[in-house]
């Protein structure tokens, strides 16, 4: 199984996984972190930078943005004004876009609403739409951008297993080229509500690509995610876990960014096509640490052999202590 991004590049089996850094909201509003984030992302070869867009009167309720917002992290002295201040503007979201092109990594827009997946198609023009988890009931969205007809990636988290279905079985009336990232919502999200094993149960159950959208505190875990399959791997990216702001603290820093590459190219290095076998390069080494049989003392011609007279020694290359039977006797 394989999607083709509108750029040309392949994602699933025989390809390598596709890294995602996400920033989302992780600049704090500022259009030169933005940009160093991509700069860094580039420069560790991650294969797409991503950030988010929200049209926050066609998204929310007045009321809803209207309302005070006290939290520690918060931008603004109410939800909207903490909303707006953390939101580019399309001239900004135009600049990173053409900052990361530049550096050759590519960028990715998470929709929020209509009119924020209409930019990121036809302004923009993503090489896939990445789609988060509180949209897997959202239908009308679904099909909206299904029917551009680019690659879909879809988180999934806060949705049960039967709803996941019926959201593939929704989306493939309109777009095939689907992948379903396992996803915990919360931020942080503890190890043992990551649930890695549902990157397996997705690829066996519903016939689909499948990966991991990290919302944990390490790095082990979207490592782990490769080796179960998962074709898409996406990380929060920020410059200090520690700093100002809801998704720093899921995030890695730069190392960590750096190690999530590098350990997930060893791992699809290491594990290879799943037939096993002897390789050219070991027959030496069968031959150095194997095992010959021998005799023990000198046995005359004509001599009934018995189990008595025969030892196993190194090195290989002579007849296998398996056939001590065709001796015998």
């Amino acid at each position: 199984m394989e999607i083709n991004l509108a750029n040309g590049k392949k994602i699933g089996d025989g390809h390598p996984s596709y890294i995602i850094a996400e920033v989302g909201i992780n600049h704090n509003g500022d259009i030169n972190i933005a940009k160093k984030l991509i700069d860094k992302a580039s420069f560790l070869e991650i294969d797409a930078i991503k950030f988010q867009k929200r049209t926050l009167e066609e998204l929310y309720q007045k009321k809803f943005l209207d309302e005070a917002y006290t939290k520690h992290y918060s931008f603004g002295s109410t939800y909207g004004d903490h909303k707006r201040f953390l939101e580019f503007s399309d001239e900004q979201l135009i600049e990173l876009h053409n900052h990361a092109k530049n550096r050759g990594i590519d960028f990715l827009l998470s929709g929020f609403d209509f009119s924020s997946f209409d930019f990121a198609n036809f302004i923009i023009d993503v090489p896939v739409h990445k789609i988060p988890s509180p949209y897997v009931n959202h239908f009308p969205i679904l099909e909206h951008v299904a029917k551009y007809g680019k690659p879909m990636i879809l988180s999934t988290g806060m949705h049960s297993f039967e709803e996941v279905e019926e959201a593939v079985n929704f989306i493939r009336k309109f777009n095939n080229q689907l992948v379903l990232l396992q996803c915990t919502s919360l931020y942080p999200c503890e190890n043992e509500q990551v649930n890695l094993n549902v990157v397996k149960t997705y690829r066996e159950k519903l016939n689909i690509l499948s990966g991991f959208s990290s919302h944990d505190k390490g790095i082990i875990l979207t490592v782990a995610s490769v080796a179960l399959g998962a074709c898409v791997v996406e990380k929060h990216f920020t410059f200090d876990r520690t700093a100002k702001g809801p998704d720093h603290a899921a995030s890695v820093e730069t190392r960590g960014l750096e190690l999530i590459h590098n350990y997930i190219r060893t791992i699809e290095a290491a594990m290879g096509n799943g037939q096993k076998g002897l390789l050219l390069e070991e027959t030496p080494q069968r031959i150095k640490y194997g095992l010959s049989i021998y005799a023990k003392t000198e046995i005359p011609q004509g001599t009934m052999i018995e189990e008595s007279m025969i030892c196993y020694k190194i090195p290989g290359g002579g007849l296998s202590p398996k056939h001590l039977h065709i001796l015998l006797g």
